[in-house]
């Protein structure tokens, strides 16, 4: 549990750049894996969803785990004594009884994603039309003296987060769903 969490207890400036310093060009994997003069992963949308992961997994984790762990058996049970399978019990028990779980964690997880800026710079170059995020445009309107776009996409960055909070919030009974009969 400690290493899972380990990424929520560090800041996500130091956790993007220990991607960079694995994954980049001359990284202890990346220049094993990609070719100096080929592709690589760094610096690609690919970079940012790999730190946007590594940052915000805990989050779902933290949601799931749980309600995984004081989940009751005896469904699972009965579906093994009927002859399910462990792959049926688990598509047709297990995940629809956390499906809420994972549902929220998922939220939690977007909400998250949607304003890191820590990790997103060291791995994205954050190069405008291709890796720049919504925090990073921001970050770079800002230093260019554009206020009003900054504050145009901060505006909209503040809708999303209250709009996924009140979902959170508000449907709180509907995410806490049944095991339906398979």
């Amino acid at each position: 549990m400690v290493t899972i969490s380990l990424p929520t207890a560090i800041p996500t400036a130091v956790a993007g750049f220990a991607l960079l310093l694995l994954w980049g060009p001359t990284g202890t994997l990346g220049r094993f894996i990609f070719p100096p003069e080929g592709h690589q992963l760094m610096f690609t949308p690919y970079a940012i969803i790999l730190a946007n992961i590594f940052v915000t997994f805990p989050l779902a984790f933290g949601v799931i785990k749980p309600v995984f762990e004081t989940m009751s058996r005896s469904l699972e049970e009965a579906s093994a004594t009927i002859g399910a399978t462990r792959w049926q019990t688990f598509w047709h028990v297990t995940l629809p009884s956390l499906r809420g779980a994972i549902f929220s964690g998922a939220l939690l997880t977007f909400a998250r994603a949607v304003g890191e800026f820590g990790s997103t710079i060291l791995v994205s170059g954050n190069l405008a039309g291709r890796t720049q995020t919504a925090p990073l445009y921001i970050f770079a309107k800002f230093n260019e003296g554009q206020i009003e776009a900054a504050n145009a996409i901060a505006i909209v960055l503040a809708l999303l987060s209250f709009v996924i909070f009140s979902v959170l919030f508000f449907a709180r009974d509907w995410l806490e769903f049944e095991v339906q009969e398979v």
